[in-house]
């Protein structure tokens, strides 16, 4: 209590004050005594955090009954067991003790832990042959806290040429013997421990894989998470107390540089500053001379939180692995190469861009404080030292990953991010700490407290006695003594830290006041190593027993005080308003029967693949499929066509013939175009048939399917451009193309629709490496387009290249059979001979077409073609189909404006319901009468609305029928009711009839049927 009413009454806000007390108050971790943690529970995925519970927290473990008995099962039958050799075992035991170096640093009981349970995890998740007194043994060290010396060595396991020592791993194959010699045998005695010993398999098994290495890095993952989160208090801390502007934080600014790492952090900083009156108090200029340190805040942290997401993604496949069984004497785990960069790399942020950046903060801060510059020059010596340190053993794992890039030193780099997250915890609780004395210097001491006693309810009670004051008294009380307004975020955070370094919660920095304008000074030596050391402890985000629990609160106070951007439709994606929907679905519905009408079924498949089945179909825009993140089990990404997917689920479903449609999203990691149709997430309506049928019959459906669904959409005159990719390979080989090189400059082929044949040529020869004299070659033939059947002549004539190409000779014949068919079923006439199309997905292989609309400029609405192999890249058959697709967000365009502009032409409103009958009444109490008239009308199948509200005026009722264009009301009142009749009012005849109730159902169906063949604002369904 004492503490509570100091904090308040010093002027901070009654809130924080008690959030702080909290933390303070709060138990150490949690204790043997709490829930265990279950390994080894079927379907489990262990996290980063549960190790590092286990590691930090003391929190016991225990194995899950079904994983015991999977991994007993596994063991090998007691008979064919056999204890390693007696003799060998002395040799293993020598030859490690003469290896071993005493120069080498053991590890800290929380890195033992961590690999102790990383260790566990693997045992318990796998089938390795080791037997459960193994995973006995090491789940009693754990519970029991009796931990070997692990040495830190190079790698996790087995021993290198020119290491000092071996890993953690081969001497945890020591441990489990507890011989008379070694230190653990008489704890594991007094605890009645029982050391299981090992087969040679076993230890194999236990020697494999990183282990070692992912425990350390479990725990600097997410202690670093949790350090980056302070780093960014401490930097807003350090921003509040010079003044800084924080125009360089601004949300658009971030989501323009495309960043996410860096808006992410932009985002925090607005949020912990949120309210303060310090920030923005420097000019602009000023703000902009302050260097990386300050302007790229956003950008350098926004690095570091890449880091550790790179070096997570890494560790966690390692603790949810399986320990696997030895082959040819060999463990079977093994180390992933690529996590020694990682670390590494993790390492190289956190003393680059967390550490230095912090210093370089702290020493600005302290400027305009010279007195408390040099009480902690020392101390920036100190921190200088451990980050120098730690650079030194960065640079040393760096230097051996370039001399000998097959090694992994795994384990090196362990210990090194450790250096690095220890020395960055030191920079930071350094800038924490400038921070915090300076705002004090500014803000002078807390204002003077009253005789001890209990606070008031008023004080305790979250506020309110600061929140009922009258509003001067308010903001005095706000300010504090020298008028400082810090951010809701950053006023926990000083409150914690200043908290930490003064002795406790409500204690404060001892200042001496001055007279306005000069600052308060601080007293001598309250910021010297004692004052350092607890505001280091205190942000230990492994082992500070009060961290977890103050960025709770922060987060809470964060999130309740946020200022609330406002929410915008992601780039790339839109909105739908009613009546566009109602255009939307017009279309849809053309396009659907359409499909029906040529007998084909409809499927679905899910909106994500797997990563695998999308990748190398694609081409070039392989690069265009969104990736979803990683969720520790299958690597998916959302489906950027509906044709891939199809080709799988025939594959997958064993399907020999189909024809089938499909309408689904599908999304593409493009630059969006929105005023010409181009989205990143849109729908797609597919229609596809599988299954081998003769030369050109389901490719001429195919493309008739097309054409009547552009004709009935009533969309404008519009060409099918046609081609085949035969003919495409032909022209490549003919004039030059490299093989190798044909989908590339297919690729660039098919841009020509956009840009002009001279930025075609010139990506063909300065970014694909095309001679000139061969891109020349294809000009000439991919200005050639025409009548389909004129411009085929022209190609088969005897001096034509083409007719002396086998590949070509049958791409024509396959196309005059095509136009044949076309022209029986009277679909060739828009159909356009256009060489220049060369669709730029890998999978085509015949007959490919594109339909645009004459004069338009919304690109194609439309394409497909033949693809028999896609089938086959996912079963060993090959399943001939052919299909087409069509951009519905194009047609949609196209169509609403149609729309609009007819409704605009005949003065009414784009309908966005179906309704045809208003129920309107006159008078009160009429609604259950217009339920029930409603309801008359429903079951006899018009589309009708009877409002909600209970007794509606007159001009109200009309105004919504004129608005929604509905075009009849029932109208009725007692008069009507107790004739037996109602009046119907045509809203587009302007003329009122009386009806009798017995027959409003057959009036109203014969009126709408008149209307209906004569309506007309949406296209027919």
């Amino acid at each position: 209590m004492q503490a509570l009413r100091t904090l308040i009454r010093s002027g901070v806000d009654p809130k924080i004050a008690q959030a702080t007390a909290r933390l303070f108050n709060s138990p150490p971790g949690m204790s043997a005594a709490q829930k265990a943690f279950t390994v080894g529970g079927i379907g489990a995925q262990p996290t980063l955090d549960d190790v590092v519970c286990v590691a930090t927290a003391r929190m016991p473990v225990a194995l899950d009954p079904a994983g015991a008995e999977r991994v007993k099962r596994a063991s090998p039958p007691p008979k064919s067991f056999q204890l390693e050799d007696a003799t060998a075992l002395q040799a293993i035991s020598e030859q490690q003790q003469a290896a071993s170096s005493k120069d080498v640093p053991l590890m800290s009981p929380t890195h033992t832990r961590a690999v102790l349970v990383t260790k566990l995890l693997q045992l318990m998740n796998g089938r390795s042959g080791v037997r459960l007194q193994v995973a006995e043994f090491i789940a009693a060290l754990l519970n029991a806290d009796i931990l070997p010396q692990f040495a830190w060595a190079e790698t996790d396991g087995q021993q290198q040429e020119g290491s000092k020592n071996a890993g953690p791993l081969v001497q945890l194959g020591h441990a489990c013997y507890g011989q008379p010699e070694q230190p653990l045998a008489s704890s594991l005695a007094a605890a009645g421990i029982v050391p299981p010993n090992l087969s040679p398999s076993e230890r194999l098994v236990l020697q494999g894989g990183a282990a070692a290495s992912a425990g350390v890095a479990c725990l600097l993952v997410q202690g670093g998470k949790k350090l980056l989160g302070m780093t960014q208090a401490g930097a807003a801390l350090s921003m509040e107390a010079i003044g800084m502007q924080t125009k360089v934080l601004d949300a658009d600014l971030m989501e323009a540089q495309g960043y996410k790492g860096a808006a992410a952090v932009a985002d925090e900083l607005r949020s912990l500053l949120e309210g303060s009156k310090r920030v923005g108090l420097m000019k602009a200029g000023e703000s902009e001379s302050l260097g990386d340190a300050f302007n790229a805040v956003a950008q350098r942290l926004g690095s570091v939180a890449d880091a550790l997401a790179s070096a997570y993604a890494l560790v966690r496949p390692e603790v949810q692995s399986e320990a696997l069984p030895p082959k040819a004497n060999r463990p079977g785990n093994v180390v992933a190469p690529s996590l020694a960069p990682a670390l590494l790399e993790l390492g190289r942020a956190l003393v680059g861009l967390a550490a230095r950046d912090a210093l370089t903060r702290a020493r600005r801060v302290l400027q305009s404080a010279p007195a408390a510059a040099e009480q902690m020059e020392a101390a920036f010596a100190q921190v200088e030292s451990s980050l120098q340190s730690a650079q030194q053993e960065l640079l040393s794992v760096g230097s051996l990953l370039l001399q000998d890039p097959s090694c992994s030193p795994s384990l090196t780099a362990a210990r090194a991010a450790d250096a690095a997250l220890r020395a960055t915890l030191a920079a930071i609780a350094l800038e924490s700490l400038a921070g915090v004395a300076v705002l004090r210097m500014l803000e002078g001491p807390p204002a003077p407290a009253a005789p001890a006693a209990d606070p008031t309810p008023q004080e305790a009670n979250a506020g309110k006695g600061a929140d009922n004051k009258k509003g001067g008294d308010k903001k005095k009380d706000k300010k504090g003594a020298g008028g400082v307004v810090l951010g809701k975020g950053t006023a926990l955070v000083r409150a914690f830290v200043e908290g930490a370094a003064a002795g406790g919660p409500g204690s404060v920095l001892p200042v001496t006041p001055a007279e306005p304008p000069a600052v308060a000074s601080l007293a001598a030596d309250c910021l010297g190593p004692q004052s350092l050391a607890a505001v280091t402890a205190a942000l230990d985000p492994l082992h500070s027993a009060v961290l977890d629990q103050m960025m709770v609160e922060l987060r809470s106070c964060v999130e309740a005080n946020q200022a609330r951007r406002k929410p915008k439709v992601a780039k790339g994606a839109r909105d739908f308003m009613p009546d566009q929907m109602a255009i939307r679905e017009a279309a849809f519905n053309i396009i659907t029967s359409v499909f029906k009408r040529h007998g084909a079924v409809s499927i679905d498949t899910p909106v994500f693949e797997l990563r695998e089945t999308l990748m190398g179909k694609y081409g070039e825009d392989s690069k265009l499929i969104y990736d979803l993140a990683d969720q520790g089990g299958e690597l998916l990404s959302l489906r950027y066509d509906l044709t891939v997917p199809f080709a799988r689920y025939v594959a997958v479903n064993s399907v020999g013939n189909i024809k089938r449609y499909h309408i689904g999203k599908v999304y593409r990691r493009d630059q969006p175009q929105m005023t010409r149709g181009r989205f990143r997430e849109f729908f797609q309506c597919d229609f596809d048939v599988a299954g081998a049928y003769a030369t050109m019959v389901a490719d001429s459906e195919v493309v008739k399917v097309l054409v009547e669904i552009l004709q009935d959409l009533q969309l404008g005159e519009f060409e099918i451009k046609l081609n085949h990719r035969k003919l495409l390979d032909s022209m490549m080989e003919i004039a030059g193309v490299p093989p190798q090189k044909f989908r590339a400059i297919c690729s660039a082929i098919d841009k020509l629709d956009k840009e002009p044949w001279e930025a075609v040529r010139s990506e063909m020869i300065e970014e694909k490496g095309l001679p000139a004299a061969v891109a020349d070659r294809i000009g000439d033939f991919v200005v050639l387009r025409g009548e389909p059947m004129a411009l085929l002549d022209k190609l088969s004539s005897p001096e034509h290249p083409f007719t002396q190409h086998p590949a070509s000779r049958d791409a024509m014949e396959e196309l005059r059979l095509l136009f044949k068919y076309l022209t029986a079923m009277n679909a060739l006439r828009p159909v356009v001979l256009d060489l220049s199309l060369a669709r730029g997905l890998d999978y085509y292989t015949g007959v490919i077409y594109e339909a645009t609309l004459k004069g338009g400029n919304v690109g194609s609405i439309a394409a497909g073609g033949r693809y028999d192999t896609l089938v086959g890249m996912f079963s060993s058959k090959d399943v001939p189909a052919v299909g087409v697709s069509i951009g519905i967000e194009r047609v949609f365009a196209i169509m609403e404006a149609k729309v609009r502009e007819r409704a605009a032409a005949q003065g009414q409103p784009v309908r966005a319901t179906e309704t045809e009958v208003l129920v309107a009444s006159i008078g009160n109490d009429m609604q259950m009468k217009r339920m029930e008239v409603a309801n008359m009308l429903w079951e006899a199948g018009v589309k009708a609305e009877f409002g909600f509200k209970p007794n509606p005026k007159m001009g109200d009722q009309l105004n919504y029928a004129l608005e929604q264009a509905i075009p009849f009301i029932v109208l009725f009142g007692d008069e009507e009711l107790s004739a037996g009749c109602v009046k119907v009012k045509d809203m587009g005849e302007k003329t009122e009839d009386k009806v009798p109730l017995q027959d409003l159902t057959s009036d109203l169906n014969r009126r709408l049927q008149i209307r209906r063949a004569h309506s007309g604002l949406l296209p027919p369904k």
